[in-house]
């Protein structure tokens, strides 16, 4: 399989995405440019023409793919909003992931786009260890703007999207003991102290170890060797630089809530040794697999639900304002992260993995079923004394990272089962075609 998956991910995988970035792949190109340009917003003021235009034509764009992402109906099979039809630029894989997704071609490339572009921007917070002039306009007001051009509406969509889900889940799953269905953010005000506290035990009794999702049914169950190596590549654009946006809310006043949220990310980092940290064990999963270990080397597998997630991180950790909003998130991710990751494991060992191939998902479960229990005694309890009229915030924060993960979870299963059938479907034109000809060289 380590001579494979590279093939598998070009030939099966990298189309799924590719058909919806070339939509905006001119305008993206432009931003990159732009990005990379020397004293871009001295270059901006100064009148240069072939900036202008450029930076014109990406807010352009943006305005455009805002209006089609975040309309009021983007399911699959509903009348485009001012988009060209996926008919003439999608191929079959891209229909297949419209009809698997529920959403409509032009909808997943506008989220795509806008993602992309916040991701480019909000990346620039994290040191990579290459060129300094990539750098140049981490400070850019053009960038900050065009930032919050697309956040603003991402948002505001973002919390509609919760709500209508944990409307549909509270139908579906009402019952004493259950934490309770919100819809607004005026809900989670209207608690108490005492009554926060209860909804967050009720959230780790009911995520520490939760039903298997549709989609984890089908990791665990169903996935092949090469859609685990889909995954891996995948998650590694997070797992390669794992905790990083963590390390962001760990400078300031010194506390045993700041010193809990930090010897959490201090095991992340494998207490300061490189060969005990987790994003090693991580390039040790792909390098056993033949894939490409450079950090964000598959940034373009991406679904945008994946990015969504990613984007929606920094935002509140480079937000001291959203500080609680973090902690919940983070408490919501260490609590659910072992459930998660034995789905992973236990496909690992069906399809035959070796330890190497699969050992990072055990070291996690080991060490996030502590982190679990650390985040909710030692970090979001204390922080509801602290704040009692602001820990709503790590409801909301908890809540959000829950839906966003399993939304994004879903969206990367159906590329992997997509994936998985174009493989299956390429070996068996092979095999009929190789027996055709054998047929035909009898005769």
């Amino acid at each position: 399989m380590k001579n494979a998956s590279q093939p598998y991910i070009r030939k099966f995988a990298e189309p799924l995405n590719k058909a919806a970035l070339s939509m905006y792949k001119f305008h993206e190109d432009l931003f990159d440019q732009l990005l990379l340009t020397p004293e871009l917003d001295r270059t901006l003021a100064a009148g240069d023409n072939s900036t202008k235009w450029a930076a014109a034509n990406v807010e352009q764009a943006v305005d455009k793919a805002t209006r089609i992402a975040y309309s009021s109906d983007s399911r699959a099979g509903s009348p485009a909003s001012g988009a060209s039809s996926s008919s003439s630029s999608s191929s079959s894989a891209s229909a297949s992931v419209e009809a698997a997704t529920n959403e409509r071609f032009d909808v997943t490339a506008a989220h795509s786009f806008l993602q992309r572009l916040l991701y480019k921007i909000n990346r620039l917070n994290h040191f990579w260890y290459d060129d300094l002039r990539n750098y140049e306009n981490e400070r850019s007001t053009w960038l900050a703007t065009l930032r919050e051009r697309i956040e603003a509406p991402w948002q505001a969509w973002e919390q509609q999207q919760m709500a209508e889900a944990a409307a549909a889940e509270a139908a579906a799953a009402a019952g004493e003991g259950q934490p309770s269905a919100f819809v607004g953010a005026a809900a989670y005000q209207a608690l108490s102290s005492e009554q926060m506290k209860e909804e967050l035990q009720k959230r780790y009794n009911r995520d520490v170890d939760p039903p298997l999702s549709a989609a984890q049914q089908y990791v665990v169950n169903s996935m092949s060797p090469l859609g685990y190596c889909h995954l891996l590549a995948v998650g590694s654009v997070d797992g390669l630089v794992e905790a990083s946006r963590q390390s962001r809310v760990c400078a300031g006043a010194a506390n045993e809530v700041a010193c809990a949220i930090f010897r959490v990310l201090m095991e992340e980092y494998g207490t300061g040794r490189y060969s005990r940290k987790h994003s090693t064990f991580y390039k040790a999963m792909m390098e056993e697999l033949g894939l490409d270990t450079k950090e964000e080397a598959y940034l373009d597998l991406l679904p945008w639900q994946w990015l969504a997630g990613a984007n929606q991180n920094f935002l509140i950790t480079e937000r001291r304002r959203h500080y609680l909003r973090y902690a919940g998130a983070l408490t919501f991710f260490e609590i659910n992260g072992p459930s998660v990751y034995k789905t992973y494991l236990a496909a690992g060992k069906r399809c035959g993995l070796s330890e190497t191939a699969a050992g990072y998902w055990a070291l996690h479960i080991k060490e996030d079923e502590r982190h679990g229990r650390q985040m909710l005694q030692e970090v979001a309890l204390p922080l509801v004394d602290m704040y009692p009229k602001d820990a709503w915030e790590m409801l909301l924060g908890y809540d959000q990272d829950r839906f966003m993960g399993a939304r994004a979870g879903a969206a990367l299963v159906a590329y992997i089962q997509t994936a998985d059938q174009m493989a299956r479907e390429s070996t068996a034109a092979a095999h009929q075609t190789a027996g055709t000809a054998a047929a035909g060289v009898s005769a």
